[in-house]
């Protein structure tokens, strides 16, 4: 959404003007942003497991607009108040993190935006 903006030749004002009449709009439910992924970007090739115990799965806190594709697959929560952002549980996680074992249970499935990203570079990880 940001990014779109950007490339717009509007006055900075008038762009954030946009920005947050957008935002007002998926606020109210009517409107939705999807994410856009950049074409032929491979997965991250992390292994969590060694990570997990300091970084507490941090990577599922983070919030997100799912693509259209992950949407109509209709395998990811979004969250119904912003639509269509991933969801989040009362604790801030991902309702598909496993609490118990700090692993996702739609690994396979996971949305793009989990598949590349990186936490080699974090403070925590």
């Amino acid at each position: 959404m940001d990014d779109d903006l950007q490339n717009l030749s509007l006055p900075e004002e008038e762009k954030q003007r946009l920005l947050s009449a957008l935002q007002k709009m998926v606020e109210m439910g009517i409107a939705a942003v999807y994410g856009r992924e950049d074409v032929g970007v491979p997965d991250a090739a992390v292994d969590c497991g060694p990570r997990l115990r300091d970084c507490r799965a941090r990577c599922c806190t983070l919030a997100f607009a799912l693509t259209k594709e992950e949407v109509a697959k209709g395998l990811i929560s979004h969250n119904p108040t912003r639509p269509f952002f991933i969801a989040r549980d009362a604790d801030g996680y991902c309702p598909h993190l496993d609490r118990n074992t700090l692993r996702c249970v739609c690994w396979e499935d996971r949305p793009l935006r989990c598949r590349r990203y990186d936490c080699r570079a974090d403070d925590t990880a």
